[in-house]
């Protein structure tokens, strides 16, 4: 058995696309990576996440939704904290984006805006309210120059991949996020933020978009390839 494991916090739904298309598109990637997954249902990790997640040496947040947000959040914390090669996509987005405002700014409580909740104004403005799951579409980003994302991309000006939802980070959150080490390293047309990266991390990448939708056996996805790299050098 490898000794390289991959975690997918997630509680996997069969009947759900961007679920099955992750699951489909890591037993491709196993073809030239060595490495073994499982679905670590999030309600498990809502208390002493260490404990699960201290075996494995990659860790992913893909689409909810999420029995526990509190779990997804402590499991993307722990990759964080711990310099685990971490990807989040479409949910995963969102909840990293709250796991680091609630670390950066001391909250007890984060919502994601799609909780029906009525929000306190510390807890509104770590993303864009005005957004929704809009169902699959195109999305265009420009990489921004001398970051992680243009280098898996080889530098490409605009990038197409497929995504689920337009959640966001709010605006003027992003100057406190990047002084703190989590920039946006990918810009759609109208300047609002499809990727971003956490600089202190050695691979720590969140974006709105499901790159399992533009990958096969045949044309792996660059960033998809990259995080199973960033794995293996564990």
């Amino acid at each position: 058995m490898s000794n390289h494991r991959v975690a997918i916090l997630g509680n996997p739904n069969e009947n759900y696309e961007p679920h099955c298309r992750m699951d489909s598109c890591f037993k491709e990637f196993q073809t030239n990576f060595d490495f073994t997954f499982e679905w670590i249902p999030t309600e498990t990790l809502s208390e002493n996440p260490d404990s699960i997640l201290s075996g494995f040496q990659g860790i992913v947040a893909g689409s909810g939704p999420y029995l526990s947000k509190e779990g997804v959040i402590n499991g993307i914390r722990y990759a964080r904290t711990n310099n685990i090669p971490f990807l989040g996509t479409c949910s995963g987005f969102g909840y990293a984006v709250l796991e680091f405002g609630q670390f950066l700014l001391n909250l007890g409580t984060v919502h994601h805006p799609y909780e029906d909740v009525e929000l306190t104004t510390g807890e509104t403005f770590l993303q864009q309210l005005n957004n929704c799951c809009a169902g699959m579409h195109t999305i265009r980003f420009e990489p921004v120059r001398g970051s992680l994302t243009a280098k898996v991309y080889k530098n490409s000006p605009v990038v197409q991949e497929e995504s689920h939802c337009t959640y966001g980070i709010s605006t003027h959150m992003v100057p406190v996020f990047a002084k703190a080490g989590l920039l946006i390293s990918g810009y759609d047309d109208e300047k609002e933020a499809k990727i971003m990266e956490y600089k202190k991390s050695d691979f720590f990448i969140i974006t709105l978009f499901l790159p399992q939708f533009r990958s096969d056996i045949e044309n792996p996805h660059p960033l998809l390839s990259s995080f199973f790299r960033s794995v293996m050098a564990k």
